[in-house]
């Protein structure tokens, strides 16, 4: 999500005026693409050629990632999902279209499922090479790709209540977009591998939750003047209020390459946010909330989740939820109560994950699955 950043809490300050108080609720997205070989279907090292043909509306959107493997599409803010999600497809277009003739295809590859660390050749990057000193081998084995949401936040005690609330359906949004079930050649079993990949990071995961906005600023304070960060940006949480755009930014989703999931699931994650606004939930045990997410990380949709004293299927809860924000006229606030019908019509599909676990099993070849996940 590009915008002019306003600021960050570090050192001592707590800037309250990244917030939108005329303009909340635009929303950004943030798309990590594998590069693969078209004939081998191997990671292809190539993002220094994408860049260098870039057309010039495209380069400020089109950012370095870790791996020359991979590219970032950012898109600007967006007044809507469908804005986001159209700016999205039409960047992944014109990238395939300019890999076309060098025989690089782009992918959207949560995790590649055969190959190694040694198949990929990093950035020169002070930052990244700070990383690498520090994390070893955790970072030499981190080829994953996610999707990022932002939606902008009116002030901190609506960024507060919308972040602390996405900490309990993290898991609803990881079922929803759990496209990783294979790595290093096998499958894992799971439906989101990379999000227990994720987690071997120190500042990664599911995050805590904080009484006031200035409490969060603390902690990020203090990260800063330990020396532990050099900037809220080094703080991987599965969700996070962005303290450069004054947005919340969900963080746990897989990467994939669907229209329409990317476009339901965004304005799934607007509409909460709007609707936790207004009617705060309440807070669950920490262990509760790393069960739910290992129920959407090993089940997917077909996982439960413990809401109360209850277990509820996790496609039954996502519906429930859906119920509720449309109640509170959360969706027809934005403009999408159109998409409701749509919405549990994703819930009730079958994930990415099991769809690739099933071409594997007909095939036995992991071409066919990185197929389905070609862009173009």
């Amino acid at each position: 999500m590009i915008e002019k950043t306003k600021g960050e809490a570090m050192s001592g300050h707590c800037d309250l005026s990244i917030f939108h108080p005329e303009d909340p609720w635009t929303i950004g997205v943030e798309l990590e693409v594998r590069l693969v070989d078209a004939k081998t279907m191997k990671p292809a090292n190539r993002s220094p050629y994408l860049f260098e043909h870039l057309p010039d509306e495209l380069r400020p959107h089109v950012h370095q990632e870790l791996l020359q493997s991979m590219i970032e599409i950012v898109t600007p803010v967006c007044r809507s999902a469908d804005e986001a999600t159209d700016f999205v497809m039409h960047a992944l277009h014109e990238l395939t279209r300019i890999g076309e003739g060098e025989g690089i295809r782009l992918a959207a590859l949560a995790t590649h499922p055969f190959e190694r660390k040694e198949d990929n050749r990093r950035f020169q990057d002070p930052r990244y090479e700070a990383f690498a000193r520090e994390l070893q081998i955790v970072l030499k084995n981190f080829l994953i790709s996610g999707l990022h949401i932002h939606v902008a936040m009116p002030n901190e005690e609506s960024a507060l209540r919308a972040y602390n609330a996405s900490i309990n359906y993290l898991p609803l949004f990881l079922a929803l977009s759990a496209n990783s079930p294979f790595s290093l050649g096998e499958d894992t079993g799971l439906q989101s591998y990379r999000s227990k990949i994720f987690e071997r990071l120190p500042r990664a995961g599911i995050p805590e939750y904080f009484s006031s906005y200035r409490e969060y600023c603390s902690l990020m304070d203090q990260l800063y003047t330990t020396g532990t960060i050099q900037s809220a940006k080094d703080v991987w949480w599965d969700v996070r209020i962005h303290q450069g755009f004054g947005t919340v930014e969900l963080r746990v989703c897989d990467a994939f390459y669907d229209r329409e999931r990317l476009r339901l699931i965004a304005l799934f994650y607007q509409a909460l946010l709007h609707h936790v606004t207004q009617y705060p939930v309440g807070r669950v045990y920490s262990q509760i909330s790393k069960q739910n997410k290992w129920n959407a990380v090993r089940h997917g949709l077909k996982g439960s989740f413990i809401h109360g004293d209850r277990v509820i299927p996790m496609r039954k809860m996502a519906h429930n939820l859906v119920e509720e924000i449309e109640r509170s006229g959360s969706f027809e606030a934005l403009g999408s109560a159109n998409d409701i019908e749509a919405l549990h019509a994703l819930i009730d599909k079958q994930t990415i994950a099991r769809k690739l676990r099933s071409i594997y099993k007909e095939t036995g070849d992991f071409k066919k699955v990185i197929e389905e996940e070609l862009i173009g």
